[in-house]
């Protein structure tokens, strides 16, 4: 195994993307793009959805703080989630070199 000093070694979330997406071809990645905006989208309205629980929860005075407690981590799951479907896409869209139209529905 031979080792190149001038170049850092490729690590990091960049690399995995590139060990994952590649060796792909211009239409998979079109295609992965497209599904990746639409659970994004998803994902999006979901985290919107938690967040406007958790703010009625904690503006109901009779909620219990183990539900916004619960409502809290299901919000916190939900943001996270976003954010990784958003670096997938991210990456993705870099890769394809444009945005893909999805349609709305």
């Amino acid at each position: 195994m031979s080792s190149n000093d001038d170049e850092p070694p490729c690590t990091g979330p960049d690399s995995d993307f590139g060990d994952i997406f590649g060796g792909l071809a211009q239409p998979e990645l079109e295609r992965l793009a497209i599904g990746a905006i639409r659970e994004y989208r998803a994902s999006v309205a979901l985290a919107e959805t938690t967040r406007l629980e958790l703010v009625a929860a904690e503006a109901d005075a009779g909620c219990c703080p183990e539900r916004r407690a619960q409502l809290q981590r299901i919000h916190q799951h939900a943001e996270t989630e976003h954010r990784a479907r958003q670096l997938v896409l991210n990456n993705l869209v870099d890769r394809l070199g444009y945005v893909p139209k999805v349609s709305a529905a």
